[in-house]
């Protein structure tokens, strides 16, 4: 026993004074290549000087120099998970007005109402605890079956409904979440009276904020990867499975007062709604839309959020959300349609107050997708990082997915909305509002001239009298 602990402290004295070692040797070592960096960057002319890297960089953007290189790589648009790198709608421009004896604080949060109903003029309303819903992402062709089954089963903790995006039709997800809305998808699947009487609500998706009605589609060689995929896509071996750019049933004006019929028919009324891009042409596009008397319409900013659009696409299509939503707000005011038609939005929304805003301009709810995935990840990134990025753990096709471990995600993702909530909660209570629903323009105020005077709010310069 004596030998064994006096060579268990000759292996620890030897293991200090090998490190010991390593550290001189690796501080000699770091000054050497230190030295010759520096003296290459300070005499070599800049044609040959390591520094010109720094200097291109700073020229085009590190993000575009790799992108660039992507290109060069593969001969294809490199595919930019999340979207867009900023967000472009003045959110951080609008400030909350609290009050204090002209009308007076509430006493509790927890007393503030927030439940929403979408649809209110559906026969079977989608009524939901929470105005923050999960918004459209595919299994498949984005997210892995486990992170569908955490999105979903996240949410109905949270009180929200999940969303089936533009994909096919996951058992799983449907026994995960309490509310469900399923997407009538492009594509051929998830479009049969079967799967669509299974939905609590119905969302008909003509495209997506930053990438519009853009196709996509999925190799045979990776669906032959998922056979499960591939089946539930209804795609034979060695076919791709497409998403074409439009609705192909779908020609008229008329046709689609049809489809929202037959639909709403076969689902024996739960709420029938359209998911689009934000636009220039919004109104047009809402004006045909509303023809078909859909219950809501869900519209997605180009700061949204996205699986893989291609990288420069993602920063110049659409319009941004916050004005895509005054204007769909306004839209539906003049056609006397708010309160018959609920408003859903969704795009570089981030944190309850982001949330509360949209609400204060005229959203009945919104929907979150990239801040719910990275809420779903959490503490469980460090199972792939620093190697991989956390996107390995969620998307499919991953080998890393399987390490997602799905009752901690929706944890996770039912904590992120509850905090947010309570934010949306204390926020309602310092303007002296009872319901998240009653937060109006009214409570808002911007130093900015310009949004004050186009979203018909106050200047802060301006006194109230």
């Amino acid at each position: 026993m004596k030998l064994f602990g006096l060579g268990v402290l000759a292996a620890i004295t030897g293991l200090i004074v090998f490190f010991c070692l390593l550290v001189v040797a690796s501080r000699g070592l770091i000054s050497l290549i230190f030295a010759f960096l520096y003296k290459r960057i300070t005499t070599d002319r800049y044609w040959s000087n390591l520094f010109e890297t720094y200097n291109l960089a700073k020229k085009i953007g590190l993000d575009r120099l790799v992108e660039a290189e992507l290109r060069s790589a593969h001969g294809q648009p490199p595919e930019r998970p999340f979207g867009r790198r900023n967000v472009v709608s003045p959110w951080q421009d609008l400030y909350f007005n609290p009050v204090y004896f002209y009308r007076q604080p509430l006493l509790d949060y927890t007393k503030i109402g927030t439940e929403v109903v979408i649809g209110p003029e559906a026969k079977y309303p989608l009524k939901i605890r929470i105005p923050v819903l999960i918004g459209g992402m595919a299994y498949g062709t984005a997210l892995s079956a486990k992170t569908k089954q955490a999105l979903a089963l996240g949410a109905t903790m949270a009180g929200t409904a999940a969303n089936t995006g533009n994909g096919p039709f996951l058992p799983a997800e449907r026994a995960a979440a309490e509310k469900l809305i399923i997407q009538y998808a492009r594509g051929s699947w998830a479009k049969d009276m079967e799967v669509l009487q299974k939905a609590d609500a119905v969302e008909i998706q003509l495209g997506q904020g930053l990438w519009g009605p853009a196709p996509a589609e999925l190799s045979p060689r990776r669906l032959a990867r998922n056979p499960q995929l591939r089946h539930l896509l209804g795609v034979k071996p060695g076919e791709k499975a497409v998403i074409p750019p439009r609705l192909l049933e779908v020609k008229t004006n008329q046709e689609l007062k049809e489809l929202v019929r037959a639909i709403r028919a076969q689902t024996e009324g739960v709420p029938v709604g359209f998911k689009l891009g934000a636009t220039q042409w919004l109104e047009r596009e809402l004006e045909i839309l509303v023809q078909a008397k859909p219950d809501f319409i869900a519209i997605d900013g180009m700061e949204g959020g996205t699986h893989g659009g291609l990288g420069s696409s993602l920063d110049a299509l659409g319009t941004p959300t916050l004005y895509a939503l005054v204007r769909a707000r306004r839209f539906l005011d003049e056609k006397n349609l708010s309160g018959r038609i609920s408003l859903l939005i969704g795009g570089g929304l981030y944190t309850g107050i982001d949330f509360l805003k949209a609400l204060a301009l005229g959203a009945d709810a919104v929907f979150i997708g990239t801040i719910a995935l990275l809420a779903l990840v959490h503490t469980q990134a460090v199972k792939v990082l620093p190697w991989e990025p956390p996107t390995k753990l969620i998307y499919e096709g991953s080998k890393q997915n399987n390490k997602l471990n799905i009752d901690q995600g929706a944890q996770s993702l039912a904590n992120f909305l509850k905090a947010a909530v309570q934010e949306m909660q204390v926020a309602a209570l310092c303007l002296g509002k009872e319901h998240l629903s009653a937060v109006d323009k009214t409570d808002l105020s911007t130093p900015s001239r310009e949004l004050a005077a186009y979203l018909g709010i106050r200047w802060c310069g301006d006194p109230v009298v």
